[in-house]
């Protein structure tokens, strides 16, 4: 505690008192609430990400936990070998996906934040840069999927996972190989490649805690995965999330042209968005972690999370449909 105080009054010359939460301390300060957190990122990151914030308030989205500099214009602060930072602490409590209010302004509120992340100087561009495609992603796991099936049609002990793997693999990679399919029907590749020359920031960690609600606003806060890649996918990353873990009461077509309203879609989005949604994500992620096996792999969880992925399926894929 005596740490946490000394970054208080001597480095970020600010009065207050730091209270110990989980993983991070709240400061109660004459300036108003922050907070302070230790990181292992390094120096220059946490820069960029702070002129990232930067230019977001600058453009008109100050709906974000900035970073707070030090009495010697640093984004952190240095003690022996660890790393502190302290930024703008949002109160608020965290995006609830059953509630209808709540959907629409962290949906509002994703419209007005791509609006303001474009055209970021070409340094911070390179700092965040994406050139990896969804067309090259979807490839990829593709092959992944046909690979993996390969290898464990080959296995002669098979555990209860194997089984399930090898019963609906098929289906998996037919989704995997139609969003494929899908995608090339859209102008996508235009739109990664003008991302790319022009800027577009994505926040690319769209989860309800990253989504805070507070006196009928909605932050985007935790910028630690932001990317420079087509917007639109990150509109889609967000509809995913809604698709999988609501009660799904809104139809998607609903929260696009929420969206719309304030930052006009692109041609094809419906598409983009539908080829998006269909990809087995969840699926594959589970497969990768079970088979590489590492460290802090639990075979009977991720047992549980394939079962509630199949589970949901049907559901799932007929609520996606709305969408065309």
């Amino acid at each position: 505690m005596g740490d946490i105080a000394t970054i208080l009054l001597s480095n970020f010359g600010i009065r207050g008192k730091a209270i110990k939460q989980w993983g991070y301390f709240f400061c109660k300060t004459e300036r108003g609430h922050y907070k302070i957190y230790k990181t292992s990122d390094s120096h220059q990151v946490i820069r960029q990400r702070y002129e990232l914030l930067e230019k977001l308030a600058a453009s008109g989205f100050s709906n974000t936990d900035r970073i707070v500099l030090s009495t010697q214009g640093m984004t952190y602060v240095q003690l022996g070998r660890e790393t502190y930072v302290m930024s703008k602490y949002i109160e608020g409590r965290e995006l609830n996906l059953d509630c209808l209010e709540d959907v629409v302004l962290a949906t509002e509120s994703l419209a007005q934040f791509h609006i303001a992340a474009r055209g970021l100087n070409c340094a911070l561009s390179q700092s965040f840069s994406n050139t990896l495609s969804l067309l090259d992603v979807f490839a990829k796991d593709t092959a992944f999927l046909a690979k993996m099936a390969k290898q464990v049609n080959n296995n002669s002990r098979l555990l209860d996972f194997d089984v399930m793997f090898v019963k609906n693999i098929s289906h998996y990679i037919n989704k995997a190989t139609e969003s494929q399919e899908l995608l090339k029907k859209t102008d996508y590749a235009a739109l990664h490649t003008t991302a790319l020359e022009e800027g577009h920031i994505c926040h690319n960690a769209l989860k309800e805690e990253n989504l805070p609600i507070t006196n009928d606003m909605c932050y985007l806060v935790n910028f630690k995965d932001a990317v420079i890649d087509t917007q639109i996918t990150d509109l889609a990353s967000f509809l995913r999330r809604y698709a999988r873990r609501s009660n799904k009461t809104i139809p998607l077509k609903k929260l696009m042209d929420v969206y719309d309203r304030i930052n006009p879609l692109p041609n094809h989005a419906s598409q983009i968005i539908h080829a998006q949604l269909v990809h087995p994500w969840q699926f594959i992620k589970i497969v990768q972690e079970y088979y590489s096996k590492k460290r802090g792999w639990a075979p009977a969880a991720l047992m549980g999370r394939i079962q509630s992925v199949l589970e949901e399926q049907e559901r799932y894929h007929q609520y996606i449909e709305n969408i065309k």
